[in-house]
C-alpha cells in the first residue's frame, strides 16, 4: 500500500515485482476496433482519429507525497492515493479493452534494464537509465561532512541500485541531508523528497502534432522537472522530440492542444501563453494550414487548460461548458478565437482575431453539447475520444447529459475515476496519444451532419 511507505524517512522503495517484469514493444498501432478502415498510423491528426498508442504513467508513491499538502501540489483536495491507483488500473483496462496500446512511464524507463524476473540487465539501456537518476540523488553535506567523499559514496550507490530502484528515484527526486555524530556510522541525515506527483497527468508535458512530439515548458515549478523526464521516455520510445519549449514568458501545456482535421485549436490562457504559440508558428511544428487560438482571458485553475472546457467527439460534435456556450461579450468567461493560416511564403499569417468561438464553430456546422456546471465539477468535458464518437468518460455524470450524448449516437465507456479527478484532471489528462489510425478523410463542413447540439 501506498502508505506505508514510511514517511519521507526510509525509502524503502518497494516496487510490485510485476512492473519490472512487463516489456515493452516498439511503437506499433495495434488498433483492432477501429470504425474506420485501418490505414498506416500516424502522429495523431485528429482527436476524433481512432487511438492505437496512449502513453500513461501509473501512480505510486510520489503521489502520495503530494496528497499531505494538495494545495501545494497543485491538487483540488485531499484524496486516497491508493485508491486513486486502483482507479488509474482500472482505467489503463478499460483502454486496453477499447483496444488502445497503453504503454507506461514505468515500463519505457525499465524496458531493456530488466528481464522477464525483474533482474538487471547489463547494456546501453541501463546506463542510460543509471545517468539519468544521477540527476535527481542530492547529497547535502553539513559542515565536519566530507563532501568528496560522499560523492564518491553516492558513485558507488548509484551503481549498485536496481533499475527499479533507480525509476524510484526518478519519481522521488530524494534529498539525503547528511550531519556528522560521534557514534556508530558516524553520520545521521534527514530525507527530503521532491516527487513529481502530477506526472500521472501524461497530457501535459508534451503535444503531439502531425509532425511529432514537441517537449512543452510547465506554466508551475512543481512540475517543470515533468518535461526532462517526458523527453527522456519519448527518446527512449524511438519518438524523439521534434522541438522543444524554451525562453522568458514560454509556456506550453499539453491539455492545451487539441487536433481537428485540417486545423489545430490551441489554448491561450492560464497554461499557455502566446510566446510559446509563436515558437509552434515560426518553426511550423503543427503540420496543418490553419491554427486556431481559443483565447480564455479568464485564467480559471478550474478551467486551466482547454481540454478542461472544450473537447471534441466527432468532425460535426463537440463539448463546450455551459457557462462559455452562455457568455457574451464583455463577460469574463467569454471565448474569441485568432485563426492563423500558412502563407505562400510557408510561414504562418495572422488572418482573423477576436471571432466569438461558438460563432467559429458553428458556421462550420459544428454541433456543441453543452458541459452544465454539475457535470462540469465531474470532469464531463475531460473525456478521451477513443475513436468518433467514442469516448471514455467519469462515471456518475447527469441523465440529461447521457441522453444528449446518446442522441446524437456517442458510444460512453464510463470509469471510475472520483479519487484520480481530485488533482484537478480526469480522464483527457491522464493521457499521451502518440499514435492515432487516420479515419476517412475529412468532409467538407457542409457535408457534415448536424447533431442535436445546441448550436
Amino acid at each position: 500500500m501506498i502508505k506505508a511507505f514510511a514517511l519521507l524517512v526510509a525509502l524503502a522503495f518497494a516496487l510490485p515485482a510485476r512492473l519490472g517484469a512487463q516489456a515493452l514493444a516498439d511503437p506499433v498501432c495495434p488498433v483492432t476496433e477501429c470504425d474506420y478502415p485501418v490505414a498506416e498510423c500516424g502522429y495523431p491528426a485528429a482527436e476524433y482519429d481512432c487511438a492505437a498508442t496512449i502513453v500513461m504513467h501509473e501512480p505510486g508513491y510520489e503521489l502520495f507525497v503530494g496528497t499531505m499538502h494538495p494545495a501545494a501540489a497543485l491538487f483540488m483536495d485531499y484524496f486516497d492515493a491508493d485508491k486513486a491507483a486502483t482507479e488509474h488500473e482500472g482505467y489503463q483496462r478499460i483502454l486496453r479493452d477499447m483496444g488502445v496500446e497503453v504503454v507506461t512511464v514505468r515500463e519505457i524507463l525499465l524496458k531493456d534494464c530488466v528481464d522477464s524476473c525483474g533482474n538487471p540487465v547489463d547494456g546501453d539501456a541501463l546506463n542510460e537509465l543509471r545517468a539519468f537518476a544521477s540527476r535527481f540523488l542530492k547529497y547535502t553535506c553539513d559542515e565536519g561532512v566530507d563532501s568528496a567523499e560522499q560523492a564518491a559514496y553516492r558513485s558507488e550507490m548509484l551503481a549498485r541500485f536496481t533499475p527499479q530502484d533507480l525509476v524510484n528515484i526518478i519519481l522521488l527526486q530524494p534529498e539525503i541531508i547528511l550531519r556528522k555524530t560521534d557514534i556508530n556510522t558516524n553520520l545521521e541525515a534527514s530525507y527530503l523528497l521532491h516527487p513529481v506527483m502530477n506526472l500521472f497527468f501524461m497530457r501535459d508535458q508534451v503535444i503531439t502534432t502531425s509532425k511529432g512530439v514537441v517537449v512543452g515548458r510547465m506554466n508551475s515549478s512543481q512540475r517543470n522537472v515533468e518535461t526532462d523526464i517526458a523527453e527522456f521516455c519519448y527518446r527512449k520510445m524511438g519518438e524523439t522530440p521534434i522541438y522543444r519549449i524554451s525562453g522568458n514568458g514560454a509556456f506550453l501545456e499539453g491539455g492545451d492542444y487539441l487536433p481537428f482535421g485540417t486545423l489545430s485549436f490551441i489554448g491561450k490562457g492560464l497554461r499557455t501563453t502566446q510566446e510559446a504559440i509563436d515558437q509552434l508558428l515560426e518553426n511550423d511544428l503543427i503540420g496543418k494550414d490553419t491554427l486556431v487560438v481559443v483565447c480564455d482571458s479568464w485564467k480559471s485553475q478550474e478551467q486551466m487548460h482547454l481540454d478542461t472546457y472544450f473537447n471534441i467527439i466527432d468532425r460535426d460534435l463537440v463539448t463546450l461548458c455551459a457557462n462559455r456556450v452562455e457568455a457574451v461579450p464583455g463577460d469574463k468567461d467569454f471565448l474569441t478565437v485568432d485563426i492563423y493560416v500558412k502563407d505562400m511564403s510557408g510561414g504562418y499569417a495572422k488572418v482573423s482575431s477576436g471571432i466569438p468561438f461558438t460563432e467559429f464553430l458553428s458556421e462550420r456546422g459544428i454541433g456543441i453539447t453543452p458541459i452544465s456546471r454539475a457535470d462540469e465539477l465531474n470532469y464531463a468535458n475531460n473525456f478521451l475520444t477513443v475513436s468518433a464518437r467514442r469516448i471514455a468518460m467519469v462515471e456518475g455524470q447527469s441523465s440529461g447529459l447521457q441522453s444528449a450524448l446518446a442522441a446524437c449516437g456517442v458510444d460512453v465507456t464510463w470509469g471510475p475515476l472520483y479519487n484520480l479527478t481530485k488533482g484537478y484532471g480526469a480522464a483527457h489528462c491522464m493521457t499521451q496519444v502518440v499514435r492515432r489510425v487516420p479515419s476517412a478523410k475529412d468532409s467538407d463542413p457542409e457535408d457534415t451532419v448536424f447533431c442535436g447540439g445546441l448550436l
